[in-house]
């Protein structure tokens, strides 16, 4: 599992955590995944270590300093919300082992509404809790970064929105939608969802699907994980994956109100609670963080207009139907991206004629009669 070098990398990371004398005794995979390992120490105790994936991939190296960033900082909150960091090196990474657990992919995909309802207001409470903490922090952040990294590390969706505008703006085109005055509205975008004054900003996960939390038995408790495309921005982009639903996850479904609210209203409490204060400015991030999730998937309902595709527990074309709607409610209820906002009720109208077998699916714990169900992937194990 591991080569000597590893070995030997890890083994010097944990002498400085610990001090000498603690060695690996065993390693397993996690999940299955090669780059993910439980490591069985001398000691008797565990450890979980990441390596980078690609040494020779930008993008994977930009993804593993990424995650070292993050931990590093994380490491500083009293209550944790991450795995600790333990040690990291160029090329691998020693974090805290949470122990067994399931997580909140889980809790949707089985039977019992009862407790996924329970294990989603976990989430936004760890959620908020890490945004509250974080929140004018940015400099400590910025220390932790790698030298080599140009400015402050931005979470992944504000990059993809940028790359998402011509292909989103095509979209529109192709439909013979009139888009004058849309491309000033999502230039708009990032500030609107930062807030007067970066009111909203803190740390982003910006992956904060549902198989990236460790609940443990009983649930009522979230840790979060796999920070490889998170960086210092708008905290609404990792708020909407209570409302889009989860714009980044193959565990996709239907969220009804009555399941969200809660959780919502969690989040706002531990935000609140901390010292964060909202306000009418919070509705208009909120709405822009969705426009922006919209944007950022352009390239992928240009390629659903001409053929759908499987992902994940259903398929494209739900999916982009259900963001289109989330966004084109919170901006009328925001009052803000008048065009943005009508081009996205045209297009969830134009799209839903087109595409009528286009039907977002339930989660199995809250499935209503006639709505399809998630599908399973064949190998999700619900016991794991």
């Amino acid at each position: 599992m591991l080569s000597s070098q590893e070995t030997n990398a890890a083994k010097s990371l944990l002498a400085r955590a610990w001090g000498p004398g603690v060695t690996v005794a065993t390693a397993e995979k996690i999940w299955g995944r090669r780059h993910i390992l439980r490591l069985s120490l001398s000691d008797g105790r565990s450890v979980v270590l990441k390596r980078g994936r690609s040494a020779d991939s930008a993008h994977h190296a930009l993804s593993f300093a990424a995650e070292v960033t993050a931990l590093s900082f994380l490491n500083g909150m009293s209550t944790p919300v991450a795995p600790r960091l333990v040690g990291a090196d160029y090329s691998l990474l020693i974090m805290e082992d949470l122990g067994p657990a399931s997580s909140l992919a889980h809790s949707l995909l089985a039977c019992d509404s009862a407790r996924a309802r329970t294990d989603l207001v976990a989430y936004a409470r760890a959620l908020g809790t890490m945004h509250a903490w974080s929140a004018g922090r940015s400099a400590e952040f910025a220390s932790l970064a790698p030298p080599a990294t140009d400015g402050v590390p931005e979470p992944h969706w504000m990059a993809a929105s940028t790359r998402g505008k011509e292909p989103f703006l095509g979209v529109a085109a192709q439909l013979g939608l009139p888009s004058g005055g849309i491309e000033s509205e999502i230039d708009s975008l990032p500030s609107l969802m930062r807030g007067p004054g970066d009111a909203h900003t803190g740390f982003v996960h910006s992956d904060a699907c549902p198989d990236n939390t460790h609940i443990p038995p009983g649930g009522g408790e979230c840790r979060i994980f796999d920070f490889e495309t998170s960086g210092w921005g708008p905290v609404a982009l990792d708020f909407i994956y209570l409302l889009a639903p989860f714009p980044s996850c193959w565990c996709f479904a239907s969220v009804p109100a009555a399941v969200a609210d809660p959780a919502i209203a969690a989040y706002r409490e531990v935000m609140e609670g901390m010292g964060a204060t909202l306000g009418p400015s919070w509705d208009v991030a909120v709405a822009a963080a969705l426009g922006s999730v919209v944007v950022a998937r352009g390239p992928a309902l240009a390629h659903a207009l001409d053929e759908d595709r499987d992902w994940g527990t259903t398929t494209a074309r739900p999916r982009a139907l259900t963001w289109l709607a989330s966004f084109a409610a919170a901006a009328a209820h925001a009052g803000v991206l008048p065009r943005l906002h009508a081009l996205a009720l045209s297009m969830q109208s134009l799209l839903s004629e087109r595409w009528p077998d286009a039907v977002t699916p339930d989660y199995p714990a809250w499935g209503r009669p006639g709505i399809p169900l998630a599908l399973l992937p064949r190998d999700w194990d619900l016991e794991s």
